[in-house]
């Protein structure tokens, strides 16, 4: 409905000379060198959401960005631990006779997953990858809300969190192929601003 229109609208505004700025782009940029990426439909938010993961995935650490996987890997143990009991209680345990252990997996189990859905929730939440940028741990997220052609890429840590709103169209031409120009100034322009965020902080209170 209204959300296609608005879209075909946006990636059209920039159809004649998306390529020349792509390219102007990349020059001042000098982006990583990263394979074309292409979404298979324009509006299928999961398509869109895969293709962005990629591309940050792939270009950042090209472009010297350390990738912290403190969290996933905390994630992963938790998966693992879920799994255990579950695993356990199905081929360790005899019912009745280890009701008791049994019941300790079930319990496990339901403890651990809750706590995994509380990390996804509180902690990685919208996140596609975790980087260092100094010595904070800085989430990359990407929120594009159903029936939104509105995306959201934000700079995530425990001190501080910067954003910025915009179209899916401008970060894809109307063929559905990734503009990695546009994705990559908008990143290192969020990222001067959250470098910058608690300097001006700083600047404020010494006047």
């Amino acid at each position: 409905g209204r959300c296609r229109l608005v879209l075909e609208a946006v990636c059209k505004e920039g159809g004649v000379a998306s390529h020349q700025q792509t390219f102007a782009m990349a020059k001042d940029l000098e982006l990583p060198p990263v394979d074309e990426k292409k979404v298979g439909s324009l509006y299928s938010k999961t398509d869109l959401m895969k293709v962005m993961s990629e591309y940050f995935n792939d270009a950042l650490p090209r472009a010297g960005y350390v990738e912290d996987h403190f969290w996933i890997n905390i994630r992963i143990m938790l998966c693992v631990a879920c799994c255990g009991f579950g695993m356990y209680a199905q081929f360790g345990t005899k019912f009745p006779k280890d009701r008791h252990m049994l019941a300790l997996c079930v319990a496990g189990y339901f403890i651990f997953s809750g706590v995994l859905a509380l990390l996804d929730y509180w902690v990685i939440s919208m996140s596609v990858m975790c980087i260092k940028v100094g010595e904070d741990s800085v989430f990359v997220d990407v929120n594009l809300p159903a029936f939104s052609h509105e995306v959201t890429l934000s700079l995530r840590s425990r001190a501080k969190k910067v954003s910025q709103k915009d179209s899916i169209g401008k970060y894809f031409d109307t063929e559905g192929i990734l503009r990695p120009a546009n994705v990559f100034s908008d990143f290192t322009e969020l990222l001067r601003k959250y470098e910058l965020k608690d300097s001006g902080k700083e600047n404020k209170k010494n006047q």
